[in-house]
């Protein structure tokens, strides 16, 4: 049995955000995560780094502003992940002109001294020469202001080795099954490791349940007597294609979808991500699937905006996440949801975390540790997470892939050189086998699919490339981990399988 301060339960944004938060304050920190960093939500985002421009339409000003301070210091900490882009709304009539005006003029002024540069607006002629794909009947004039924009689960793996720098334990892999009590309060996690079936126990003074969508499901495991329901998940779906199809520098936005809803166009990593919806669903899933309709209705959207024509053929990915809002009394419309956070402490210490967004991972993490000492009445300590700058920081401009390794980047190379290996895994992908290696040696790579989801972003951008690259993949983590081909078939089979979510 191994002791530690504190032990959070979930590997995604919330949960890493918090671990960085812990270990940087001195607190001897254990993170555990039942499948791989990632897995759910926080790989499967928008790649937003935004004060969220639309909330300002529910007058959630102080969300949004809390989201523009945080979008600051999260491009300023992980510059080689995180960048500022510029978006582009197209906008029609009078009314959509002024609603926008207005809004772009609040938000940059909620920024303050944290705006990221000045919004400007368009004439028709103006905007069409800032996207030239767009379809000249529906706008007659538009907006540009900025945001930012990163890598989600890159992102994570440089939290994870933020975090280990910083003192901390990781495991992925490792479920927890079951909390150990002392005299009615939770002091421990009895822990199996996935892969392998090997169970171990943790202690700590405090638990932290980040795990998101399925939150209650480990509220319900700590307190079997009651019955929880904090959080709603909505479902997002994202397509993706080649640039060509709609090629911008900027990301657009489109203003108003006949669901109310705004729907972004996104230039990322040399391709286009289009989305998202908001479908409120029953039950959360690691492993949702986008409905038709969702699909149906992207490509609807795309092609109002589309100079030319959009079709299903030119999909080379689907991706879908679910988010995990803060359940209010008698709200439905899940796009009317406040994306703020929530902690919560049960009558046996175990605190949780609950909604948020991306962007604001830090200052989760900071409210968490925040609540803990207060709640627990322990001495105060200083959060110093504003001014960390991440693993792998570096502000040298590097193309991608390497960029995703930022300083770290070297180390790929001296691989490449190392093996002799200088090729691709895939023709149609940009990812180098020597990537494959580092991965498996410092970045806790454990299956095909931690490599081609999540380590690189293979799958999302195009997932029948990715399944024709498995087998390369494969055979290069079985060479450096010493696994037979036995490991290899079962890897390939389950890694199809997973692959289908991404393929139409």
């Amino acid at each position: 049995m191994t002791d530690f301060e504190i032990i959070i339960i979930g590997g995604g944004a919330t949960g890493l955000g918090c671990a960085v938060e812990a270990a940087s304050r001195g607190y001897k920190t254990l993170l555990l995560e039942a499948a791989d960093y990632g897995k759910g939500t926080s790989s499967k985002s928008t790649k937003l780094v935004h004060g969220g421009i639309r909330y300002l339409a529910n007058f959630d000003f102080a969300l949004v502003k809390e989201g523009l301070e945080e979008r600051y210091y999260f491009l300023k900490n992980a510059p080689h992940l995180a960048s500022q882009q510029s978006y582009l709304i197209p906008l029609q009539g009078i009314v959509e002109k002024i609603k926008y005006w207005l809004g772009i003029k609040i938000y940059d002024q909620l920024a303050g001294s944290k705006k990221l540069a000045a919004s400007r607006f368009l004439s028709k002629q103006q905007t069409l020469r800032e996207a030239k794909d767009l379809n000249a009947d529906k706008i007659d004039g538009g907006a540009i202001y900025y945001d930012g924009q990163f890598d989600d689960s890159r992102m994570l793996v440089s939290l994870l080795k933020t975090f280990e720098q910083l003192g901390g334990t990781a495991l992925n892999y490792h479920k927890v099954e079951e909390f150990i009590c002392d005299d009615g309060k939770i002091s421990g996690v009895n822990v199996s490791n996935q892969l392998t079936g090997e169970k171990l126990n943790f202690t700590a003074k405090f638990v932290i349940n980040a795990t998101g969508t399925l939150s209650d499901k480990l509220l319900d495991l700590a307190e079997p007597q009651l019955k929880h329901n904090t959080v709603a998940a909505a479902q997002g779906t994202h397509l993706v294609f080649d640039k060509e199809v709609f090629d911008s520098e900027h990301a657009i936005l489109v203003p108003q979808t006949s669901d109310g809803r705004v729907l972004f166009i996104l230039p990322w990593h040399d391709k286009i991500v289009v989305g998202t919806t908001d479908v409120k669903v029953a039950e959360a899933s690691l492993e949702p699937k986008a409905q038709a309709e969702e699909i149906d209705f992207i490509l609807a959207t795309l092609n109002q905006y589309s100079a030319k024509t959009v079709t299903k053929s030119e999909i080379k990915a689907v991706f879908c996440g679910q988010r995990p809002l803060v359940r209010p009394q008698n709200q439905t419309n899940t796009a009317k949801i406040s994306r703020k956070h929530e902690l919560m402490l049960s009558k046996n210490s175990l605190v949780t975390i609950v909604g948020g967004k991306w962007t604001i991972y830090r200052r989760m993490g900071q409210d968490t540790l925040d609540f803990i000492e207060k709640q627990f009445n322990l001495p105060t300590t200083k959060s110093v997470s504003h001014d960390l700058q991440l693993f792998g920081y570096t502000q040298d401009k590097l193309s991608y892939p390497l960029s995703a390794y930022g300083a770290q980047s070297s180390q790929v190379k001296l691989i490449q050189e190392e093996l002799n290996n200088f090729a691709l895994i895939h023709p149609d992908l940009p990812y180098l086998q020597a990537e494959i290696i580092y991965q498996v040696r410092y970045e806790q790579v454990k299956t095909i699919e931690d490599v081609l989801a999540r380590r690189t972003r293979a799958l999302f951008l195009n997932s029948q490339a990715a399944i024709e690259a498995a087998p390369i993949v494969a055979k290069l983590m079985a060479q450096e981990l010493a696994y037979d081909e036995k490991w290899q078939e079962a890897q390939l089979s389950t890694f199809k399988l997973t692959a289908s979510n991404f393929c139409l």
